[in-house]
């Protein structure tokens, strides 16, 4: 079920935290009950992959594989095409993590499979653009953004057999102009995926190991060498976990499992919030409605198509045990 844009705000505005202490229900099972008045599954044709909210609440951006290009809802209904990101021939697409910045910018991450990845940004409709100036054999997953100008890139290489190298950087770069910086903040990961900061909190999910790490923010900057990847607190051990955001508590809200989603309390609790994914990836906050967006990817077996599935943000953590 679909609304125009007013009226769902309006709805989603004055119902939401009149539901939301009863909204959710979830468990090992994963069951959860719906909110009546505001969509609960928005159906994509697509590859989805990240996710973010736009500075204007009504603006949904997600990551298309399947088109190489940011794609754009903004009635919570359909989505169209946004921007595309240049194709590289004989490669496969796959893109990453995208954020939207407050002036309505947005940077996306190339995959590149060790040869092209790279960061695009996009200041309005369109063609996205390369920032110059960063390593290519880097393979780019996770963005958060510290500042207008600065984010944080995790990113790993693969040699051959070789073990997986990974870290997270802070890139630097200029809107206008496009020039980029990278400076390593922290090695030794290996295979970072998501990536989220909270005040001086660093998190940072390590697919391969099943963790979710984190590390001091000014720690990091005030270090004059890359700090070591075990230098980082375990925050939870969890399956699989996948691109990560992190509301205003300090929750964490992560792929877990195949066909899981959890969030992470700060104390380091891990709560299924729904175990009856397809295959979980990007996850954005919108602040406005107090809800998380989670992209469903479908599987290449599955009857059903991909989707952004809505989900009410627990206050309680008693609610989601």
């Amino acid at each position: 079920m679909s609304f125009p844009g007013s009226t769902f705000t309006a709805l989603r505005s004055h119902l939401i935290p009149a539901l939301l202490a009863g909204a959710l229900t979830t468990g090992v099972a994963g069951c959860q009950s719906v909110l009546p008045a505001v969509p609960d599954r928005i159906a994509i044709d697509a590859q989805p992959n990240g996710i973010a909210i736009g500075a204007n609440d009504h603006e949904i951006f997600v990551t298309d594989d399947r088109s190489n290009a940011i794609m754009v809802s903004r009635d919570h209904s359909a989505f169209t095409r946004y921007a595309g990101v240049p194709v590289v021939p004989r490669q496969s697409n796959s893109l990453g993590e995208v954020i939207a910045m407050p002036s309505g910018e947005l940077l996306v991450a190339r995959f590149g499979f060790g040869e092209t990845g790279a960061l695009f940004i996009s200041t309005s409709s369109g063609d996205a653009q390369p920032l110059a100036g960063l390593a290519t054999e880097r393979r780019r997953l996770g963005l958060a953004l510290l500042e207008p100008g600065r984010v944080l890139s995790s990113w790993f290489v693969k040699d051959k057999n070789a073990p997986l190298k990974g870290g997270v950087s802070l890139v630097s770069y200029d809107p206008a102009t496009h020039a980029a910086t990278e400076r390593d903040l922290i090695a030794g990961l290996a295979k970072p995926v998501g990536v989220a900061v909270h005040g001086d909190a660093v998190l940072v999910a390590d697919q391969d190991r099943n963790a979710v790490l984190r590390y001091s923010l000014t720690a990091l900057l005030a270090a004059q060498t890359p700090v070591a990847a075990d230098s980082g607190t375990v925050v939870a051990q969890i399956d699989h976990p996948d691109l990560l955001a992190i509301d205003n508590a300090g929750t964490l809200y992560t792929k877990c499992g195949a066909t899981g989603f959890c969030r992470i309390t700060p104390d380091g609790a891990v709560r299924a919030v729904a175990n009856d994914f397809q295959n979980a990836r990007g996850v954005a906050i919108d602040d406005v409605s107090h809800a998380l967006y989670v992209v469903d990817r479908a599987t290449a077996s599955s009857a059903k198509g991909s989707a952004i599935r809505i989900l009410p943000i627990a206050d309680n953590p008693a609610a989601s045990r």
